[in-house]
């Protein structure tokens, strides 16, 4: 059977990536009432998209701020927001189409098919983020894929309680703070693994 250990992290480009997040779902938001905006000014304006375009820029304004009270899963209500937010930009293009508004229209696909790309690309950002120590090496987190740093290339490493340390021997330091509270004997025991395989490489 194979040994391995999944250790909690905090990553802090991810970190950053999830403000950035908030920040779009606030930017979406703000169209949306721009859009209902621009239409009540109209000499017949059309409730049921003034009315549309509020209720969700509401949501999505409330979820930038709130998120994490929504639900513990942050990754599937993230990408719930974002198609619905997606969904309603591209009800507005073909609102604005049917009124002849060709560059508005335009505007809403953009932000649309970009809100579908985030849809995509933001759902590693928002799941557990852990470092895998196994016997090929220690994976780390990295925006694309995990990175593998092998025993060989591994000069020391320790598991303490608030920090995980690896030095390479291209002396590189690589340090991420602890997701969660390790017993003293969970690091004994990681450690003690740790040692055996870059001591041996």
């Amino acid at each position: 059977m194979t040994t391995s250990y999944n250790i909690p992290i905090f990553f802090e480009p991810f970190e950053k990536q999830k403000k950035a997040a908030r920040l779009l779902h606030l930017l979406a938001g703000f169209l949306m009432i721009a859009n209902a905006w621009g239409d009540f000014k109209n000499p017949t304006p059309n409730l049921v998209f003034i009315v549309v375009q509020i209720a969700t820029a509401l949501v999505l304004i409330s979820y930038a701020f709130s998120g994490k009270k929504w639900s513990a899963n942050q990754n599937s209500s993230n990408g719930l927001i974002r198609l619905l937010a997606a969904t309603v930009l591209f009800y507005a293009s073909s609102y604005f189409l049917s009124m002849n508004d060709g560059l508005r229209a335009v505007l809403q696909v953009f932000g649309a098919l970009g809100l579908l790309l985030l849809f995509f690309t933001e759902r590693k950002i928002f799941k557990p983020c852990e470092v895998l120590i196994d016997e090929k090496g220690v994976h780390i987190p990295a925006n694309l894929k995990a990175r593998l740093i092998e025993w060989k290339d591994i000069d020391n490493m320790l598991i303490k309680n608030d920090f995980v340390s690896i030095n390479t021997i291209q002396n590189h330091f690589i340090q991420y703070e602890t997701g969660a509270v390790l017993s003293e004997l969970q690091m004994d025991e990681v450690n003690a693994y740790c040692r055996q395989k870059f001591t041996k490489s």
